[in-house]
């Protein structure tokens, strides 16, 4: 008697037609089953999950890229921010700097000016004061240089009090 599966398998029509052996085939589909339900349980999840994190990593990855380059791009601008708001410190400070160095030169000339005048007026005023103690030395000694003088034209001498008023009347005349 010859069983349905093999009247099956024997028929050319059906799988028979494809020469298949059906219990091989049957135990293959069978292993075929059992290693894809092992795979799917136990081996494709860790591939799964491997695949999601690596996935996730470069998502993350990709931001970071993305931020850390819109940050630098930030920075750069407010670096040139800085740079241009140093110049422009840097040339306000100089021409500040300008202005005062000619302040203060301004200002040393005119106190320069000033101390030159004080010292002229006081090295006249010492000139003044030394023609004048000059003046009264040289009239005592012209004062006793005429007494002397008219004591010997005379050849006597007249009382002081007569003697100093003809001296004055002598310088007078002379010095004018």
């Amino acid at each position: 008697m010859i069983s349905s599966a093999q009247q099956f398998a024997d028929s050319s029509s059906g799988i028979g037609a494809f020469n298949i052996n059906l219990k091989s085939f049957i135990f293959q589909l069978v292993t075929f089953v059992i290693v894809l339900m092992i795979f799917k349980r136990w081996i494709l999840p860790p591939i799964v999950k491997t695949l999601e994190d690596r996935r996730s990593t470069l998502e993350k990855s990709l931001e970071h890229a993305r931020q850390t380059e819109e940050t630098l791009a930030k920075a750069q601008a407010q670096a040139e921010d800085i740079l241009a708001r140093a110049r422009d410190q840097a040339d306000d400070a100089l021409a500040e700097a300008k202005k005062g160095a000619a302040g203060v030169i301004s200002g040393a000339e005119v106190a320069a000016a000033e101390r030159t005048a004080r010292i002229i007026k006081e090295a006249e005023g010492h000139l003044e004061q030394e023609r004048n103690k000059l003046r009264q030395e040289l009239r005592k000694e012209m004062a006793g240089l005429v007494a002397d003088a008219t004591a010997k034209v005379i050849d006597e001498k007249v009382d002081a009090k007569h003697d100093m008023s003809l001296i004055e009347k002598a310088i007078k005349a002379v010095t004018g």
